[in-house]
């Protein structure tokens, strides 16, 4: 492959002409839908509409220098397949904007408190009450056992026992989704053959050859060879966006699910482990293209294209993966610098060293691409929640880190839980905002005690959770009647049996998980008001309230030694006591809440987007020492307040914490001197982590020098990739703020 065209190409397309394709294909689409729909249509058959007009206009585009078929040209080139994909509507949206205000309509005052709610920053959903848009899962483990006409046809056997109109209009428009898939699978085969009536390549007539082939058989068949099945990961995520309207954020297991397709290939004759290297060189290039590395990133999620795949953790039978496909994708991350899709690299305490090594090389030399996740909390976190060991040890990492078992399960993961914004709430005594929200937190003012101050924070966060969950319950019914996912369910466990699409129920399980925000400034803050106010009564309760609302303004002495009392992560028994108690308190709060369809679960998680930037711009100072608008902290990455001095004190602060009450994952942020990492003993601090309750890592190793370097040159440091928060990105690209940012965490010896 002449890989310097194959830039050029994707690069000319996704960065000069996609955008325009996308806007004149919406421009086309909108009317002839809008002339079609009727009155008497149901959300399920608009949904069909919308597959069959989508997959009748729709052109194939087929690149001269690529192996792969999957391009539509009706997205956007940084879009997920979301249909409003920030700001920008595709033809996959119609649907949904058409009908969205019904969220509204149903209950005009319960929508406008959950907009003042969210206006507050009390919690984020990426919807009206639910993720109705990002952060979904096309399973495509039944295409690798029986191709789209496997599910086809159990579609129609479900349909012959339909029992209510719903069921039947479900399956209905699930058939022909799938069947709007075969239409366009067959374009692609058409346009190749097409294509090469003229082609004069050689590679290129190749590449046309094996596309008409394979578009001919794949996917509605099963793939017949590890090209086939790599290629379904492209084709399903692009058509399937174009059609559907929703962001697609994994490939799934590839090492997992491709091996046998490259086994039988090698042992066959028909594939060379230097072909298949070739084949995932290209194909992660391909998502990769579809950005400028060097844009700036100075908004919310700027550099964030969602699109991942999981590497390594364990089989169906608890051994670790580790094989040539794995080796693959992190040899070619490495080798081309590959930032998009996300590899997400599950480990363990018992993880092989070589696959350890493979993962690290990188990242100890300062190009943080990967996330690290840590099996050996959340696979008995998840089986605590009550997914079976078999599904929790097939689990991936979706979006940023979200965390579910493959194909059977579809919460939300854009759900973030500000109980830092109840505590402000609390601490400043705002009735204003409390009276905006129909919210009334308990205020800490006249607590006589601390077991009085932590029952008043507590009792604060219930009332946000049964808050936030009281929006799902009643809020989000209405979901399966304004824009149902009819394809997507169909490669969901349990829709096409139980015949109920994913947004009415049909998926296996039906968890929930809260993503909280601000579990360490409120700890530290507990711990502050607990050292000083009770256990050396240095101040009273209102002096030091008082002070936080004066912003520690002429009170620099009482915001010193805040600062100073234990806090979370320095190892000391107050914090890691009160840090495990607070956590175990919430996991049963969240325990007590209902779940929309029976048998679900509300799980506890600790995760924060760049809201550690924006949102903390506009919370107020807390006892624990931080000035209003001052950044807090990342998950359960300890406050960038307090310069704990030793990685080994995070760590064992984290291992005092039970990681099987963290069904809905956690992230910590460690930033380890470049200078003295070594393979070994980045696998060491691995294994060491695998003994905590930690879930995610986002491990940066570079020195502050390096970085301080890298803003006064940035043409020395291109290839200086830290991780930000739930992506990574050059730091030279970041704005001055978001580097600024990066510059104040904690650096660790």
């Amino acid at each position: 492959m002449d890989l310097q065209a194959f830039r050029q190409e994707l690069t000319e397309f996704y960065w000069h002409k996609a955008d325009d394709m996308a806007d004149a294909f919406r421009d086309k689409i909108f009317p002839i839908l809008d002339a079609s729909v009727t009155p008497t249509m149901n959300a399920y058959q608009r949904k069909a509409l919308q597959y069959d007009v989508i997959a009748e206009h729709c052109r194939p585009v087929l690149f001269h220098t690529s192996p792969f078929y999957h391009e539509l040209g009706t997205m956007i080139a940084l879009c997920d397949g979301c249909g409003d994909f920030h700001g920008h509507l595709h033809a996959g949206g119609w649907n949904y904007d058409r009908y969205q205000h019904l969220f509204r309509d149903q209950d005009p005052a319960l929508y406008d408190i959950r907009s003042a709610q969210g206006s507050e920053l009390l919690y984020l959903i990426c919807g009206p009450y639910c993720d109705t848009r990002q952060h979904f899962i096309f399973n495509c483990k039944p295409i690798y056992q029986g191709g789209l006409k496997g599910m086809y046809d159990e579609a129609q056997a479900q349909l012959a026992l339909a029992e209510t109109d719903e069921e039947r209009d479900f399956l209905q428009a699930a058939s022909e989704g799938l069947l709007c898939l075969k239409r366009i699978s067959e374009k692609f085969a058409k346009a190749a053959a097409e294509r090469l009536r003229e082609a004069t390549d050689p590679e290129e007539i190749a590449n046309l050859r094996r596309i008409a082939d394979s578009a001919a058989h794949t996917p509605w068949h099963a793939p017949r060879s590890f090209y086939e099945a790599l290629n379904m990961l492209a084709f399903i995520r692009t058509v399937c966006g174009a059609l559907e309207g929703v962001g697609y954020n994994t490939f799934g297991r590839p090492d997992v699910e491709l091996y046998p397709f490259y086994q039988k290939d090698l042992a066959e004759g028909r594939l060379s482990k230097e072909e298949a290297y070739e084949l995932i060189r290209a194909f992660l290039l391909t998502w990769d293209l579809h950005y400028d590395h060097d844009m700036k990133m100075v908004g919310y999620a700027d550099h964030e294209l969602e699109n991942t795949y999981t590497l390594g953790g364990c089989d169906a039978e608890g051994n670790p993966v580790w094989n040539d496909l794995t080796a693959m994708f992190l040899k070619a991350t490495r080798e081309q610098k590959i930032i998009f899709p996300k590899g997400k690299v599950r480990f363990s305490a018992n993880s092989p060293k070589e696959y350890l090594d493979a993962a690290d090389e990188d990242v100890i030399h300062g190009t943080s691409s990967i996330l690290y996740q840590n099996d050996d909390t959340c696979i008995p976190a998840l089986v605590r929640s009550g997914i079976s060991l078999e599904d929790a040890r097939d689990y991936l990492i979706s979006g940023c880190w979200g965390m579910m078992p493959y194909g059977n399960l579809m919460d939300d993961h854009g759900n973030y839980v500000n109980l830092l914004k109840a505590f402000e709430f609390s601490v400043h005594n705002r009735q204003d905002k409390m009276e905006k929200c129909h919210l009334q937190f308990l205020p800490l003012d006249g607590a006589q005690s601390f077991e009085d101050v932590y029952r008043i924070t507590l009792e604060n966060c219930r009332i946000l959770f049964r808050e936030r969950n009281r929006m799902t319950l009643l809020g989000k019914p209405i979901w399966s009647q304004i824009d149902p996912l009819p394809l997507t369910s169909a490669s969901m466990t349990g829709c096409l049996e139980s015949r109920k699409d994913l947004t009415a129920g049909g998926c296996k399980y039906h968890d929930e998980h809260y993503a909280c925000v601000g579990f360490p400034n409120i700890v530290d803050s507990l711990l502050a008001i607990k050292t000083l106010c009770f256990d050396q009564q240095k101040y009273t309760l209102q002096e030091l309230l008082s002070a936080v609302r004066k912003n520690w303004e002429d009170c620099e002495d009482m915001r010193r030694d805040a600062i100073r009392c234990p806090c979370w992560g320095d190892e000391s028994e107050e914090s890691c006591a009160l840090a495990r108690r607070f956590n175990t308190d919430l996991y049963e709060a969240l325990r007590e809440l209902k779940t929309l369809w029976p048998g679900g679960h509300v799980r506890l998680g600790h995760l924060t987007y760049t809201e550690i930037r924006f949102w903390a711009e506009k919370t107020l100072a807390t006892p624990d020492g931080r000035h209003s608008g001052e950044y807090f902290s990342q998950g359960l990455t300890p406050s960038r307040l307090h310069k704990i001095e030793s990685v080994t004190s995070v760590v064992n602060s984290l291992a005092a914490l039970d990681g099987s009450e963290m069904g809905g994952n956690n992230v910590v942020n460690i930033i380890l001197p470049s200078n003295r990492m070594t393979l070994d003993n980045c696998a060491g601090f691995l294994r060491a982590c695998a003994h905590s309750a930690m879930g995610s890592l986002q491990l940066n190793c570079v020195t502050k020098e390096e970085l301080l370097d890298a803003q006064a040159h940035p043409e020395n440091h291109r290839d200086l990739i830290v991780r930000v928060c739930g992506f990574s990105a050059r730091f030279t690209s970041l704005s001055p703020e978001w580097q600024k940012e990066v510059l104040t965490r904690n650096f660790y010896d």
